[in-house]
This record gives structure tokens, sequence and C-alpha cells, in this order.
């Protein structure tokens, strides 16, 4: 990547981060390798961000707030459910797409999963619980967790209250269980986009994914009865 060095030191470091993260990950990631690339002082860095955690948490939500006004937008106005579906996975795929390796460092380094934690929700609140009775978590790493998870449950979330409605409006099976099905399809999703194989098409656009995760969605995978 080449960083435009017109750019603002802020919007240089940031630009310069992603291309770092990308390429490493969080944790292999290094200020000096994105101080370098940025061309800027590590003074500068810690003046604008504070520390590694806090860039990258400034990335990523820079890049999610936009991407789940766009996920409101596709399931707001006169659409039918079916309609809705397709424009909210449209943008998902779209995002994911983009995103891929940054999203995958939220999911599989940032929010516990490889930590031995997991996030649950107890009296409508999310805590973060250990997955093993020897772990031992700081209130420093638990907030670390729940942030992130924010980031992801407003993505979830608004597909998890367009099945809900589904649900009240008849539109779906009686005994569908709106927070097990949402996690289902919005993961699986995810996960397709992280780990594609070899053998799927990749010219499909994302309006024509969108069509086929809608259609396994509604439909199933069953061949027609005659």
């Amino acid at each position: 990547m080449t960083i435009d060095m017109t750019q603002p030191k802020d919007k240089r470091i940031l630009q310069a981060a992603e291309e770092v993260f990308s390429r490493h990950g969080y944790e292999k990631a290094t200020l000096d390798e994105i101080i370098a690339l940025a061309d800027v002082g590590k003074g500068t860095v810690y003046k604008y961000f504070g520390n590694k955690e806090q860039l990258f948490y400034k990335l990523v939500a820079d890049k999610n707030a936009p991407f789940v006004e766009r996920l409101e937008q596709a399931v707001t106005g006169d659409f039918s459910f079916e309609e809705k579906l397709k424009r909210y996975f449209k943008e998902m795929v779209l995002f994911y797409m983009a995103n891929s390796t940054l999203w995958q460092i939220i999911c599989f380094e940032m929010v516990g999963a490889s930590n031995g934690c997991r996030v649950a929700k107890v009296d409508g609140e999310f805590v973060v619980a250990s997955r093993y009775n020897s772990l031992q978590l700081t209130e420093a790493f638990k907030e670390r967790i729940l942030r992130y998870h924010h980031l992801l449950h407003a993505e979830f979330d608004i597909l998890h209250q367009l099945i809900q409605q589904a649900m009240r409006d008849g539109l779906l099976k009686t005994n569908t269980m709106p927070e097990i099905c949402t996690k289902f399809v919005f993961f699986g999703v995810a996960m397709s986009i992280f780990n594609p194989n070899a053998d799927e098409p990749n010219d499909m656009s994302a309006e024509q994914a969108a069509e086929v995760i809608v259609d396994h969605f509604l439909r199933g995978n069953g061949a027609e009865i005659k």
C-alpha cells in the first residue's frame, strides 16, 4: 500500500495501521512498523491514539459506524421481508469482503475466542466469562473484549430485530428461535467470507451472493418435492 503523504498525520497513521494490521494481525503488528510506514514520530501516534489497541479500535470503529448506518437503511422502507434480507446481506457481503482481515482480527483476536473467553447476556447485560475455571480475567481485558463485541453486535442486532419482526408478522415458522436463527445465518455468512473454498465462484456479485444466502435461509437446500 502506498500512503498518501499529503494527508493529515492522523489519517496517514490510520492508513498505515490498516496495512500493517491486515498484514500481520493484531498481536504481531507493531507500532514501529506503522510509524515507519506513515512517516511520523512515535510521539505523534501516542498524541492521536494513545496506544496500539486504541489505534486499532479507532480504525475499525470508524469503518463500523457507516457500515451499520447502511445496514439500517437497507432494512428500512416499504420492502418485503425477503427484499430487506437481500438488501441487508448485499451490504454485509460487500463490507466483509472489503474488510475481511480486519474483521477476522475482531472475531478471532479481539473478542476473546482465542483467549478462552466468551460473551454472554446476563439479566439483559453482556458480560465476559471464562471458558476455563483456571483463567483469571482482568477488568481491563473484559472491557476490551466487550467494546469489540459491541461493534459486531450492532451489525448483528439489525438482522436479529428484522427476524423478530418477521416472526411477529407470521412470516417464519412458529418454532423459530430468533437469536439462534440470527447467529446461524450471520456468523455462517461471515465465516464463509473468512474461509473461501477454491471451488466457489469468485466472480459472484454481492447481490447474487445475497440472493443465494436468502434463498437458502428461507427455503433450505431440499429439492422441490413434486
